[in-house]
């Protein structure tokens, strides 16, 4: 299931961000992670809503309580074109929940009329690369991204979405 996240989830965040295993795939978790930054987290992800510039969602499961994961959807500023990210806790990777919590957004980036959707992934990261393949995005290329929790660009591999 996704949900907006709520001040309930700061613990999930904290324990599962604050993994290097999570944080060193992204651009924007820093590591070392803190409760501050998950507060934050939490606040932004609230905001970017009401304001729709993106959509953060926590990932849940039905069964049990907790967030494993985040998907997010970026828009441009006139929502023609968006981009995808997520990251689910390393002891679930491998299950499905990334395409399927991906699969979500892409849905609604469609409902919404976003005609473009970019996925970008370090070069080594082949399950976050399966993930676009399985959306059916196509590789496009490397390109240098923003990486603000990293200090400084990455380069990675650009996935893509049209129609």
């Amino acid at each position: 299931m996704l949900r907006v996240p709520t001040d309930g989830d700061v613990p999930d965040l904290l324990r599962w961000c604050a993994d290097w295993e999570v944080a060193r795939w992204t651009a924007n978790i820093p590591h070392p992670y803190s409760r501050e930054d998950a507060e934050k987290f939490v606040e932004g992800a609230r905001e970017s809503i009401v304001a729709a510039r993106a959509v953060a969602l926590a990932v849940v499961r039905k069964t049990e309580p907790g967030l494993i994961g985040v998907v997010g959807l970026t828009l441009d500023a006139l929502a023609v074109e968006g981009d995808l990210g997520w990251w689910i806790a390393p002891p679930l990777q491998g299950q499905g929940y990334a395409t399927e919590a991906a699969a979500a957004l892409v849905e609604l980036a469609r409902a919404m009329g976003v005609a473009r959707l970019t996925a970008g992934t370090l070069p080594d990261n082949g399950p976050s690369q399966a993930v676009c393949r399985k959306l059916g995005m196509r590789p496009a290329g490397k390109l240098l991204r923003a990486a603000p929790a990293r200090g400084a660009p990455n380069e990675t591999l650009e996935f893509v979405l049209t129609g």
